[in-house]
Order: structure tokens, then sequence, then C-alpha cells
């Protein structure tokens, strides 16, 4: 298989992949990690159930691209502007890089990685907020989002308050980042959504 063929295929399993991923490093965390460094193990938590959110996304029962187009961005179309290529480059910068990479770091200092709590917050209270705006009880992500990342993320601020490591909830830079990474997806989405019009316009 080529470079091109490897990329190609993970362009289109990606979320496939995610969802073993996801098994191995919770039971890696568990096993390996959990005794070692209770911090850092919640900070690396983080990413495979960010890929279980991902799984109901785009696997079970999948569908989030589609339900943006139609049902947020109002459109006919159910795979533009909101495409494979967006999908793909944000679901993997932010959860398979960015994530494990602070997590990671954060074992030299924890405020490399105090941030991801707070985005798996946000990235889940976002689900519910996409339901108000289409005014349907269900968007893909929203089940994982109330029962893993509100939940845990929560708990996660609170337990590193506790621990003396966050001084409060809100007055800490990390909760920017955190908020600001998730508010920084719907402007790339209005972004993505001005250019189909214009395009479609001419």
């Amino acid at each position: 298989m080529t470079i091109s063929e490897y990329y190609q295929w993970l362009k289109k399993d990606w979320a496939k992949v995610g969802l073993i991923l996801s098994i191995f490093l919770l039971v890696f965390l568990f096993v390996f990690v959990r005794q070692s460094d209770f911090i850092v193990f919640i900070l690396l938590l983080q990413t495979p159930l960010y890929m279980l959110h991902q799984t109901e996304e785009y696997i079970f029962p999948g569908g989030f691209g589609k339900y943006f187009n139609t049902k947020i961005f109002k459109l006919e179309t159910e795979d533009k502007p909101l495409d494979e290529n967006f999908i793909f480059f944000v679901n993997i910068s932010l959860i398979w890089v960015a994530l494990p990479v602070f997590g990671l770091i954060s074992t030299l200092d924890y405020r490399f990685g105090l941030w991801i709590p707070y985005f798996s917050f946000f990235a889940g209270i976002s689900h519910i907020i996409l339901a108000i705006k289409a005014k349907k009880l269900y968007n893909p992500g929203l089940v994982v989002s109330l029962l893993i990342n509100i939940p845990v993320g929560l708990w996660s601020v609170l337990y590193l308050i506790n621990e003396g490591i966050l001084s409060s909830f809100f007055l800490n830079y990390h909760i920017l980042i955190g908020l600001g990474l998730n508010a920084m997806l719907p402007v790339m989405g209005v972004i993505l959504f001005r250019n189909y019009q214009k395009k479609m316009a001419k």
C-alpha cells in the first residue's frame, strides 16, 4: 500500500480505527498510567473517551456531517459544505494529535494539559446547543456527550480544583483555551457555509 493509498484509506475509515484505538488506550491508561500519575491519567483519558464520541458521530449511528448540512445549515445537500475532508482534518488534528500530545507533555508540567477536560466538557455542551438550534431531540454525538464527555469533563475539572491544580472553575486561562477551541469550530463552519454559498451563486 502506497502512502497515498494509506491516506485515502485512513480518511475513509479513521473513525473505525479510532474505536479500536480507544479501547486499547482505555486499557493502557487504566493498567499503566492510573496508578503512576492520576492527574496525567485524567488528562489523557479525555482522548479515548472523545474517540467514543466520534464513534457515535461517524459510525453508530453516524451521519454527523449530513446532520450539520441539512439541519444546521438547512441545505438539501448531505455532503457539502461540511465534507469528508473537513471532518477528517478537524477530528484528526484536534483529537488524534492535539489532545494526546498536550496530554503527554503534561507529564513535564500539568499546565500544558489542563485545558483538555474543559475542551471535552464544552464539546459535549455544543451538542446540546445543536439539538436546541435544530429543534431535534437527537444529533449524532449527543448520547456520548450526555453520558460521558460532559460528566467526565466536569468531574475532571472539579477533581483538579479539589487537588489544588486549578484555583477555580472559571478564573483561569485553561477554560479559555478549551472554550476557544470549541468556539473556533462553528466559526470555521460559517466560513465553509459562506464559501459554499458563493460557489453555488456563480
